[in-house]
């Protein structure tokens, strides 16, 4: 096909191909299919086609099969969160005829985040395609559940093409007739936060996918890290269940089947801190890690995290016990079993020496795992002297009484975290094992007061205060009431400062 159109960078491939409809002026669906696949029966996909390496040899050098999966198909939304075999056959199948192989094997099908019920668009971004190159065409991040507008124009708009397309051999252009250009509704915050990583999964390059056990452990150091843990090891699931529905909204979870109410509604996200044993989608990651994690995090540094993490190989230990059980050991290995039966690994090292040294040149790992197995044999279990959860519960009624007490005033020092911990009594001990006490040092983070938040508040008192002597105090005499200075102020405090004087002298022009 001469005269094939070029992709426009975050165009979808089935934009492409209906665009190539359109300057070849093919009227005919099946026409299309015949000239491009050279097959007449080929399922026009949105999200992931197959049968791409017919289409690279429209392109020109440059284009080929892992370019076009990852800069113009959903691939890089699925691809990191599936085991790298399985990244590999699918981009095996999505080369040729996959029949819906690659859906099923990347849990596109089974999932229980939906896709879109149409094909979207944002007419803000049409007119600057338009004013741009001239044409319109479908954008990637358009088509992807959990984005439902655009940070600079609005809310996307559906268009009358219904997802799973009914003329399924047909590729629909962005036209103007398809996409009429409709006032938008205001961003919604959620969607710009779900968005901004969308687009740095889609910017992902190729690249090897962490595994499953990666993944676990994963989550669990994330459980450990901010303090969701109960006792030694058990993840504390409503803890998390909390941190998360405070940063999303429950209209927000019905929208996409992702409901966390009830006992049975938080079910995936339970699974996702236990082991991992299928994939989950890229929108549950993101809801978790944005719960989570502090602001301004990116999707791919966590994954970029996640596959350095080191993979545990298991390793075949025959029994310790039963010696005779065994004849596939060496004597040198029946002999340091025998060894370890009288003395730990330690004193066994120092009574055979030369045992030790001849398994370590030959039986590294044989001989680091038994050693392992065996000073956990020998590790007596010793209940904590201290309960963790008890002592939790009793300073986080103790701050919330401090607190009660302290915010009755608006005057008095800084609510830092180190003022609230002083409060409460013995603060080096607490600030040591904060991380134990997961509720009270939440509630602590909540509740500390920063810089500018104290600033902002002296300032508040000042004005008050000089008010009942002055009608409009001057700038200079409420930084002095306030034991504040100009070098000194922060941000937030100099806007807050800006706003009482432009507030002032609105009142004045009013008087006058």
């Amino acid at each position: 096909m001469l005269n094939f159109p070029n992709p426009y960078p975050e165009e979808l491939l089935y934009s492409t191909l209906a665009r190539a409809g359109i300057r070849h002026g093919i009227l005919s669906p099946k026409q299309l299919l015949d000239e491009i696949y050279g097959n007449r029966k080929v399922i026009a996909t949105l999200d992931l086609p197959n049968q791409l390496e017919k289409v690279v040899r429209w392109l020109p050098q440059g284009y080929d099969l892992e370019t076009i999966a990852y800069r113009h198909t959903l691939f890089p939304l699925y691809a990191p969160f599936i085991p790298e075999e399985r990244r590999k056959r699918c981009l095996k199948w999505i080369s040729g005829e996959s029949q819906g192989a690659v859906h099923l094997a990347m849990g596109v099908a089974a999932s229980i985040v939906k896709a879109p019920g149409h094909i979207r668009y944002c007419p803000g971004c049409l007119k600057e395609q338009k004013h741009s190159v001239g044409e319109y065409f479908w954008q990637r991040d358009w088509q992807v559940a959990g984005v439902e507008c655009c940070e600079r124009h609005g809310a996307l708009l559906n268009t009358a093409f219904i997802r799973p397309l009914k003329d399924r051999h047909r590729y629909h252009a962005a036209s103007p007739d398809a996409c009429p250009l409709f006032p938008q509704k205001p961003v919604c915050d959620e969607s710009v936060r779900i968005l901004d990583q969308i687009r740095q999964l889609l910017l992902q390059r190729p690249t090897i996918s962490p595994s499953f056990e990666q993944w676990t452990a994963h989550y669990r150091c994330l459980a450990r890290q901010y303090g969701f843990i109960r006792g030694h090891s058990q993840i504390d699931h409503s803890a998390i269940l909390e941190a998360v529905s405070v940063k999303w909204s429950s209209k927000f979870f019905r929208r996409y089947g992702l409901g966390i109410e009830g006992q049975a509604g938080n079910l995936w996200l339970q699974a996702i801190f236990r082991k991992h044993r299928k994939s989950f989608s890229y929108l549950q990651h993101i809801i978790v890690h944005e719960a989570l994690l502090p602001e301004y995090w990116r999707i791919g540094d966590v994954i970029d995290c996640v596959r350095n993490l080191p993979v545990q190989s298991a390793v075949a230990i025959p029994a310790r016990a039963n010696v005779e059980a065994t004849p596939d050991l060496t004597e040198d290995q029946q002999e340091w079993l025998k060894a370890l039966e009288e003395w730990p690994p330690k004193a066994a090292r120092a009574a055979k020496p030369a045992l030790y040294a001849r398994l370590y040149r030959s039986e590294l790992l044989w001989l680091k795992q038994v050693n392992r197995d065996q000073r956990r044999a020998r590790t007596v279990s010793r209940k904590p002297r201290v309960d963790w959860e008890q002592r939790d519960q009793h300073y986080l009624v103790k701050l919330r009484e401090v607190l009660r007490f302290i915010r009755a005033g608006t005057s008095g020092p800084r609510q830092s975290r180190t003022y609230l911990l002083q409060r409460l009594g013995k603060s080096s001990t607490l600030e040591k094992r904060l991380h134990l006490l997961p509720r009270t040092r939440r509630l602590l983070l909540r509740y500390s007061e920063s810089v500018a938040q104290y600033q902002v508040r002296r300032l508040q008192n000042a004005w008050y205060e000089i008010q009942q002597n002055f009608d409009h105090p001057p700038r200079w005499r409420l930084l002095r009431c306030a034991g504040l200075s100009e070098e000194r102020l922060t941000n937030e405090a100099r806007d807050y400062l800006n706003g009482l004087e432009k507030s002032s002298t609105a009142y004045q022009e009013n008087q006058g």
